[in-house]
């Protein structure tokens, strides 16, 4: 792990790299309410051309469902690993959903009774189940230990604690086994990947790109196993122009 990572080159071909984005952080500034967040038009706008300039090579991995994706990228229709990579829709537009493996029923009541009783907001995704606390940071530690004991009496499951959110997901699925799909498939296949990321559910994804020859950018703040860092969104994006430039 760094806490000192260089920042990325200042120049590469986009048309030899992949580029895997996280959404919250890294395309859009983190809100209050999940459901709030939005993408600026610039930053749409240099994605759209990112998509030109490397052939279609651009995906969005996240922790948010698919739809979500869809519906805050909109008008943009990209390649998308969501929920963790619990959904997948590829360039071609074939989509996969793992509906074998859900969040027990018992452990889902479990968070929805907990958000119900402390106001929290629970969210339930294909092949996780979160619990958001931005709105109430001193319920942090409660719900960080309700997603341990969860994940630790199930071996189906991990904990995954990201910025004011924890989340009890499938173990099956992660950002780096959704990096891993695409790069075996047109148009990722052959690209060095590159993958961007602000939390720590996107670790998974740097390890996974670097293991592969890419690199990890990692947004802001925070130890991160990523070979390089840009400290905000705006300075993300400038990058990105200089990139595409």
């Amino acid at each position: 792990m760094m806490q000192d990572a260089p920042p990325p080159p200042p120049i590469i071909d986009c048309g030899k790299h992949a580029f895997f984005l996280d959404f919250d952080g890294t395309l859009a500034e983190i809100v209050a309410r999940p459901e709030e967040a939005q993408i600026t038009a610039h930053m749409r706008d240099l994605i759209g051309r990112l998509v030109d300039r490397t052939d279609g090579a651009v995906a969005v991995v996240s922790g948010r469902s698919l739809a979500d994706v869809d519906r805050l990228m909109s008008p943009l229709v990209l390649p998308v690993a969501g929920s963790h990579g619990s959904e997948l829709r590829g360039y071609d537009g074939a989509q996969q959903t793992d509906t074998d493996r859900k969040i027990d029923p018992d452990a889902l009541q479990r968070i929805t009774g907990f958000a119900r009783q402390t106001g929290l907001q629970a969210e339930q995704k294909p092949g996780s189940a979160a619990l958001h606390y931005r709105s109430a940071p001193d319920r942090a530690q409660d719900s960080i230990a309700l997603i341990d004991d969860l994940a630790a009496t199930d071996d189906r499951y991990r904990a995954v604690h990201g910025k004011m959110v924890s989340e009890l997901a499938l173990c099956a699925h992660d950002k780096g086994t959704a990096l891993a799909h695409f790069a075996n498939s047109a148009p990722f296949a052959g690209r060095v990947p590159v993958m961007v990321g602000d939390d720590v559910t996107d670790e998974d994804g740097f390890r996974r790109a670097q293991a592969l020859g890419g690199m990890g950018i990692k947004i802001g703040a925070g130890e991160t196993i990523a070979a390089h860092r840009l400290n905000s969104i705006g300075a993300f994006s400038r990058w990105l122009e200089d990139i595409i430039r």
